[in-house]
Parts: C-alpha cells; structure tokens; sequence
C-alpha cells in the first residue's frame, strides 16, 4: 500500500474503533490517568532510598514504572489505529519489564540486577524461568513464545489485514492484554514502587492542603484499574481481581494465569501452534 493510503486507512480505523469500543477506551485513559497521578505522588523519593528502603532492585522497578507508560500508550495508540501487530511488540516489552522488575525485588538477584544496570541481554529462560520452581509457569512460558514471534522477523510477525473491520478478534484480544497488563502495572506501583517507608511518610508528613491524597489516589487508581478489566472475560476477571492483595509468592502465577485465560487460546490457534 502507498503510504497515503496506509494514512487513509489508519484513519478510517481511529474512526471505528474509538467507536465500537468507546466504553473501554474511555476506561483504559482512565486508569493511565489515575495510575499517573498515583505514582506522581512520590516522584520526589526517586534515588532517596535512605527514605524508601528500596533494595537493589530499584533501578529495574523504576525503569518500569515510567518506561512502561510509554509503551502501554504506544501499544494503546496502535491497536486504536488497527496496527495490532506492532502493539504487540510493545506489549512484549511491558510483559519483559513487570516480570524482571517483579523477579528482582523479590529475590534480589545481584546476577540479574547488574546485567540488567549493565544493558546486557536477560535470557529469561536461563534467567528467570528457570529460576522459578513453583508455581508451575508453563502457561507463563507458552504466551511470552508468541509475543516474541511477533517482534522478530518471522512468518508470524506483525500483520497483512489493515482494515480493522476485519481484525475485530485481533482488536479485542490486544485491548484484553493492554487492560490485565495495565492491572499488573498497578500491582508493581502499588506493592514495589511504593514501599512501606513511603507510604508511611505520605500519611503522616504531608502539609494541611494535602492531607488524605495519598488514599485518595490510591483508591483513585484502584477503582480505575477493576474498571478497566470489567471487559476481560469473566474467568481473567476473577483471577485479576485478587492480584492486588495476594501475598508475593504468587504473583507471578496470577500474572501468567490471567494472561493465558484471556488470550493464549487465541493466539496459538493462529500461530497453529496448539493449545
């Protein structure tokens, strides 16, 4: 296709996909909004750790805070145009971040936070996977296979169909991905970004005019968050839901757990690949 008509057509998909899908778009800008305004609050504790006790995995957790933002808009903004195929590739890139981020604060793994400090390449079989005993992580494993067709150069990558009135299962299942990740994404904030130190300082020193705004933003970013997920499938739904209060253990289990009942069936059925 011309370029001009590539134009042509990503607007005419803007046009009927914000349309057909207003209700979730309109709630996934809600809870990009209100996850902000959240981790905004303590903007200023970055690189103070004598203040929030972050461990050595400070940097990674940090770094996907605010570098997934870009990439969850990223994503947002291809799947709303109908490029669904690239929206993976940002999608794959939030996926990688909220596991190492998640991986690292919980076993403090020198080996994997100083390659990552380092820009070196994490092998997250070797790295991390294997690393994990329990739960079992095969569902984990099954859909980061996949996402990673899609941002290398194979017969699987991207996409051919541009006309977003014939990608509508392709459109549901990326917005379903955006939406758990976004709840993932809130989990990170909520229970690693945000330690008890800070949570501890917020609520007790703050000035007049800001008393309550930590739970106001916190509730703010809750409540948009269980939003977002009402258009996931009723299975996804009740595993996400508890994600935010469940113990650390086994975060990494409903992570992969929410992602495979919503999605995986989908994608291995096109990648022929099975399920």
């Amino acid at each position: 296709m011309r370029f001009d008509e590539l134009e042509e057509q990503r607007q005419l998909n803007r046009d009927f996909i914000q349309e057909k899908y207003a209700e979730r778009i309109l709630a996934i800008k809600n809870c990009f909004n209100a996850q902000y305004e959240y981790a905004k609050l303590f903007h200023g504790f970055m690189g103070q750790r004598h203040f929030t006790n972050h461990s050595d995995a400070e940097a990674p957790i940090l770094s996907a805070v605010f570098k997934n933002e870009i990439a969850l808009y990223s994503s947002f903004i291809d799947i709303v145009d109908g490029f669904t195929g690239s929206a993976m590739v940002h999608l794959r890139s939030v996926y990688e971040a909220l596991i190492i981020a998640k991986f690292s604060s919980l076993r403090g793994d020198d080996k994997v936070i100083d390659k990552w400090k380092a820009g070196e390449t994490i092998y997250f079989s070797k790295a991390i996977f294997k690393k994990i005993l329990k739960p079992e992580l095969a569902e984990l494993k099954k859909l980061w296979e996949p996402l990673c067709q899609y941002s290398h150069a194979t017969i699987y990558s991207y996409q051919i169909i541009t006309n977003a009135e014939d990608l509508e299962q392709e459109i549901g299942s990326s917005f379903a991905i955006l939406s758990i990740l976004l709840g993932c994404q809130f989990h990170l904030i909520n229970k690693h970004y945000i330690t008890e130190s800070m949570v501890y300082i917020a609520k007790n020193y703050h000035s007049e005019d800001k008393e309550g705004e930590f739970q106001r933003r916190r509730d703010a970013a809750k409540i948009a968050t269980k939003a977002v997920t009402q258009f996931v499938s009723k299975v996804a739904l009740k595993v996400i839901i508890p994600l935010l209060s469940l113990s650390e253990n086994f975060c990494f289990y409903i992570i992969s757990k929410v992602l495979y009942t919503e999605q995986l069936r989908f994608y291995l059925l096109i990648l022929n690949i099975g399920t």
